[in-house]
């Protein structure tokens, strides 16, 4: 077998040349490629999200200035202590149930709301989708911020975080925890 080689490559001498360089091409090829395959992946883990614990305080006070709520209920106040998040804030009220939506079974005092909070950092803005319920008897009330829409490091944002606390200054304001997780793209 090893004869009917050599005869075969005598005969044609360019073979082994021929074969050298589709080698190098294949090795060109296979190089180039992985460089391309690897240096996506670096490329995007650069942009990977960068997820951050937020935990801080959020203060704010009803006011109808400049309130488009169609229920007439805004909120104006600061997020501080949270990072990322530190900055005045608005929410606006879209609706609200008596009863939390459950008149069988919460008295009518207490309420479920939906809304949007506002948080205007100096690094971007987010928007959140608000859904709360307050307890008017014992004037507690928890929230869930989902993110919606947002600007600079909060253009896409993702992840929840909550607002938990109390109604303060004989019901004229929100005293409350903000804390959870937020993850952007990284910017």
């Amino acid at each position: 077998m090893r004869f009917a080689q050599l005869e075969v490559n005598s005969l044609n001498p360019n073979r082994e040349r021929n074969m050298n360089s589709l080698q190098r091409a294949f090795t060109t090829f296979f190089f180039a490629g992985t460089t391309l395959v690897f240096g996506a992946g670096f490329a995007t883990s650069a942009q990977a999200e960068e997820c951050h614990r937020v935990h801080g305080r959020i203060q704010s006070t009803f006011t109808t200035t400049n309130c488009a709520s169609p229920i007439g209920l805004c909120t104006e106040g600061m997020i501080t202590g949270a990072g990322l998040l530190d900055s005045a804030t608005t929410f606006l009220a879209l609706d609200a149930a008596p009863s939390a939506g459950m008149p069988g079974v919460e008295p009518s005092a207490n309420l479920s709301y939906s809304g949007v909070l506002t948080i205007k950092t100096r690094r971007g803005t987010l928007v959140t989708h608000d859904l709360g319920v307050l307890d008017v008897a014992t004037t507690s009330f928890t929230e869930i911020e989902r993110p919606a829409s947002g600007t600079g490091i909060f253009a896409n944002v993702s992840s929840v975080f909550f607002i938990s606390g109390a109604l303060v200054n004989n019901g004229t304001g929100f005293d409350g925890e903000l804390y959870g997780e937020l993850c952007t793209d990284g910017q």
